[in-house]
């Protein structure tokens, strides 16, 4: 009798472990540097083919800073005709800084050197215009805090002007103002997604009253800026199935009397692309604007994997299917 339990424990376990292997592999490739991503569309884009679009490799702004590890994180602001794009210049012996190309189409750019440097890593750098003045909100973890930057002279001279979230660590911040609503998520290292609410810019950032954590588990950390369709707010949403970096998701946020629903609308949005060099082992950040009536303009990065070899992985699958279990249990 007891065999027959022990035989059912174990194909308990065995058929458990098959599962959570096949939606989150043990065995991962190593992802290596990462690149960025161009392109535009007339009406909102449905999907994206990176196939057809532009990209600024690794190899070509090691032509103009040769200690350049990897860009990543781009954010992009449109502003009298020209294109502004931001992200994170990570470089040898060094923390990450914030770098900026420059485009007077959209479609080459022209490497301007690093606009923000710290004593503590930067990345994400979150670039928007709130009443004709333009800030940052990067990625500043280690900092402890969500640090809120202003433009003294855009598109360079960023100080810091104000602290949105003090005494404890977040990654990948993304906000979102408007007359009617202002909003933050950012997520822990537990993979908690986060949301405050508060009545302006410079007002007192506070969790959500109702909900504070919006999403849990594998899709839990904003891979860019929100953006508004027909039918509200999107956010894109990290997936991190197959490893940090495989995809990304897109998420619909609906707010109603003083609670919201968060829903997966369109998944694997962009995702590892086999084909493209650049972009074979993960995607994992957009930034998608409209810059005129029926034109939109997107940016994205990825990354390329660095051989073809597998290496264990047990802890974060299993960690990462416990956090999902719970993300299902929560929304029962």
């Amino acid at each position: 009798m007891k065999k027959h339990y022990l035989f059912g424990f174990l194909f308990f376990v065995v058929a458990l472990l098959a599962i959570i292997n096949y939606r989150t592999p043990f065995f991962q490739q190593e992802g290596g540097g990462w690149s960025i991503g161009y392109g535009e569309s007339v009406g909102y884009p449905e999907r994206i083919d990176v196939s057809k679009n532009s990209i600024y490799s690794i190899e070509k702004l090691k032509a103009k800073n040769d200690s350049t590890v990897f860009l990543a994180d781009p954010f992009f602001v449109k502003e009298k005709g020209i294109f502004y794009l931001f992200f994170e210049h990570k470089k040898m012996k060094s923390n990450a800084d914030v770098g900026l190309m420059t485009s007077t189409d959209g479609k080459k750019y022209q490497y301007r050197g690093t606009v923000l440097t710290q004593k503590f890593h930067l990345s994400y750098p979150q670039v928007f215009k709130y009443k004709n003045t333009f800030y940052m909100v990067p990625e500043s973890k280690q900092a402890n805090m969500v640090l809120l930057y202003k433009a003294y002279h855009f598109p360079f001279d960023w100080r810091i002007c104000d602290t949105l979230i003090a005494n404890v660590a977040l990654v990948d911040p993304s906000i979102y103002l408007s007359d009617s609503l202002n909003i933050l998520v950012a997520t822990d290292y537990e993979k908690n997604m986060y949301l405050y609410q508060a009545d302006s810019l410079f007002g007192k950032w506070k969790l959500h009253k109702k909900q504070t954590i919006a999403l849990i588990g594998t899709e839990a950390r904003a891979g860019g800026r929100f953006f508004v369709d027909k039918k509200g707010l999107v956010l894109p949403v990290q997936n991190c199935t197959k490893g940090y970096g495989y995809g990304l998701s897109l998420y619909r946020f609906s707010f109603h009397g003083g609670s919201y629903d968060v829903k997966r609308e369109n998944p694997f949005y962009l995702m590892a692309n086999k084909n493209i060099a650049a972009f074979n082992a993960g995607m994992h950040h957009l930034d998608v604007q409209r810059i005129d009536a029926n034109h939109y303009y997107y940016v994205y990065d990825g990354n390329r994997l660095k051989s073809t070899t597998k290496h264990l992985n047990i802890r974060g699958p299993l960690k990462m299917s416990y956090l999902d279990f719970k993300s299902w249990i929560l929304k029962k």
